[in-house]
């Protein structure tokens, strides 16, 4: 059977990030109905990804994909998404996609949505985003 794809995101006691991921995640479905996609959260946001890793392997699945949310590899897509999958059942055959970025469209984006909030060109050199 395919496997499952569990989309990994860092989570945040603002509720407006779970409300954006799940909306993400519902667009994703409707765009591909044959993949079956689930949330998981690091921090703060339930379901935790352990806990649907353990909820898949109890539904007899067999292969996952983990896809981190994240837009950079920083700490958490090099320590803690590989611990969480590195405990998960036994059972599952879990293979972890890359982070979604840096893209050159995503730079792009940025840059424009910072110039729209009053960056010149001339800032460009001497401003950083965290």
């Amino acid at each position: 059977s395919a496997p499952v794809l569990l989309v990994i995101a860092h989570g945040s006691r603002d509720p407006r990030h779970a409300a954006t991921v799940h909306a993400l995640v519902r667009r994703v479905r409707s765009l591909r109905p044959e993949v079956r996609v689930e949330t998981g959260f690091l921090d703060f946001n339930v379901p935790s990804v352990r806990g649907v890793l353990e909820s898949l392997e109890t539904e007899g699945v067999r292969d996952v994909v983990a896809l981190p949310l994240l837009l950079t590899r920083a700490f958490h897509a090099k320590a803690d998404i590989p611990a969480v999958l590195a405990d998960a059942p036994p059972r599952l055959r879990i293979r972890q996609a890359e982070v979604l970025g840096p893209s050159p469209l995503l730079r792009s984006a940025l840059e424009r949505r910072l110039y729209e909030a009053g960056l010149t060109p001339a800032d460009k050199s001497s401003t950083g985003v965290v």
